[in-house]
């Protein structure tokens, strides 16, 4: 077994936490008396984030790798798990409102999803030598303007276009520029 095999598996644990965290709470998010729609498309936003994730870690087999990159490395499912918390409590079946939870637990969100947009131009450069505003942030740096949006607003029609581009924006970049493994290598 070669040492990016090796670690690929400590990364998948976690990820693997993360989506458990989420699909648990998807029968309790999709309740029809109390779901809230902005609510459940973050949660397909943070089911497919997760799968992009895992799957560009390919990207980093070539990575010459030390505790502290690995650290580094972990800190993409953490923040995946964290985010999959925010938006699925531990309990979810008590969740009485998911649009009041939605708005209680906004400023952790994207708080969170602020954070990753950081990590990812770090990422790229501390794992992948890539200059910090290449190609590959480009779209995770125009994720910054929802983030400043959804923490200013509580409209429910501003966090329906956040979701919705969040949505559009994983899912363009998932069967566009990423749809092979490794992709930030070609850049």
């Amino acid at each position: 077994m070669e040492l990016f095999d090796y670690l690929t598996i400590a990364l998948s644990f976690v990820y693997s936490a993360a989506v458990l965290r989420v699909i648990g709470g998807l029968s309790a998010a999709t309740n029809k008396e109390n779901r809230y729609v902005v609510h459940l498309i973050l949660i397909l936003v943070s089911i497919l984030s997760i799968v992009f994730s895992f799957w560009t870690s390919w990207s980093m087999k070539e990575t010459e790798w030390t505790l502290p990159k690995f650290i580094f490395s972990l800190i993409d499912p953490a923040l995946a798990f964290f985010i999959a918390t925010v938006l699925i409590p531990e309990n979810p079946n008590e969740i009485k409102s998911w649009k009041e939870y939605y708005y209680k637990n906004k400023n952790k969100y994207f708080i969170a999803i602020l954070i990753y947009v950081i990590y990812i131009a770090f990422h790229s450069t501390i794992l992948l030598n890539k200059p910090v505003f290449h190609a590959g942030n480009i779209a995770a740096l125009i994720g910054l303007i929802p983030v400043v949006m959804g923490l200013k607003s509580s409209n429910h029609k501003i966090h329906l276009g956040i979701a919705i581009f969040y949505l559009i924006q994983i899912l363009i970049i998932s069967f566009t520029i990423a749809v092979e493994p490794g992709w930030t290598l070609k850049q």
